[in-house]
């Protein structure tokens, strides 16, 4: 047997698994993540033994797909972006955006993990959990004329700060996206610029590979500044702008005042992660418009326990 019939008969495997483990688990899509390795005939054939959501970052893979009745999205993420998990979840939001998985769907997903050109992984997502928070319609009311991706990023990002926090202790901190350049007028530098000197892909919010330092550089009090395409500008940022005239609910800090003000006076959005609880609370024109209540984080007395 050649090399390449091994690895047809090996991704067949998993797909037909897929299939058995979907009846099995009463999954209603199967979310089919791949770049190649995959024939039209056998996407079809999979389909017609359950729904069928492929999603592929190569616009000619599968072309002419949904002729055949498939259901196909193209994204945008490239190969190295991301961990392999990370990129299945934005896969999975990708489809729930364009309405093809609903909210609280169970999908069996089959994906490569180590294998760059064939299927080598199968998992269960669940979409009532870990997307609570989420409902693609607000997310785009929200974000308006800025991209997409770029908000959804800083969203999810918020929301694994309020949960996680760092290191065991609880961390609040605040998002500016947006009409950059009045935000930085409306703004004064607190510290040193952790990101002065970087790449413009080294500092994109978008990029994954950045989190885990974007997380570090929220400890600093302050805001980071992104520009329109994901590119953070600077962090541990003083918002100055005017808070006559706000109107928000008691109990909510300073940094939430900084939220509300900021998008008053500028064309931006904020998103404002709250230190004391964890909760996420998005801003446009001075108004609280979007509201996510993550899991309560493990801080350090929970762990002592």
């Amino acid at each position: 047997m050649t090399k390449s019939s091994k690895k047809r008969n090996q991704t067949q495997r998993f797909l037909d698994m897929a299939v058995e483990f979907a009846q099995d688990v009463k999954a209603d899509l199967i979310l089919l993540v791949a770049d190649s390795g995959i024939t039209k005939p056998t996407v079809q054939k999979l389909n017609a033994l359950c729904p069928t959501l492929v999603v592929t970052r190569n616009r000619r893979f599968l072309d002419g797909i949904e002729e055949m009745g498939v259901q196909r999205l193209h994204y945008d993420f490239g190969k190295d972006d991301g961990a392999h998990f990370e990129r299945v979840r934005q896969c999975v939001i990708l489809g729930m955006e364009g309405g093809y998985i609903r909210r609280g769907s169970r999908l069996v997903c089959v994906t490569r993990m180590l294998d760059p050109r064939n299927i080598d992984a199968m998992l269960v997502v669940d979409t009532g959990r870990g997307f609570e928070g989420y409902d693609p319609m607000r997310v785009a009311e929200l974000a308006g004329d800025l991209p997409l991706e770029v908000v959804k990023a800083a969203l999810d990002l918020a929301v694994e700060i309020g949960q996680e926090g760092r290191e065991g202790d609880p961390v609040g901190t605040l998002f500016v996206i947006g009409d950059s350049e009045r935000v930085s007028n409306h703004s004064r530098v607190m510290t040193f610029d952790p990101f002065r000197g970087y790449a413009e892909r080294e500092k994109n919010i978008c990029n994954p590979d950045i989190h885990e330092g974007v997380k570090e550089v929220a400890l600093m009090d302050g805001a980071f500044v992104i520009q329109e395409d994901g590119v953070i500008l600077s962090g541990g940022r003083y918002i100055a702008a005017e808070v006559k005239g706000l109107v928000l609910p008691k109990g909510l800090g300073a940094r939430h005042v900084a939220a509300a003000s900021i998008t008053k006076t500028t064309r931006s959005i904020a998103i404002a992660v709250s230190e004391s609880t964890g909760a996420v609370r998005a801003f446009r024109r001075g108004n609280i418009v979007l509201r996510i209540d993550p899991p309560r984080r493990r801080v350090k007395q929970e762990r002592r326990r």
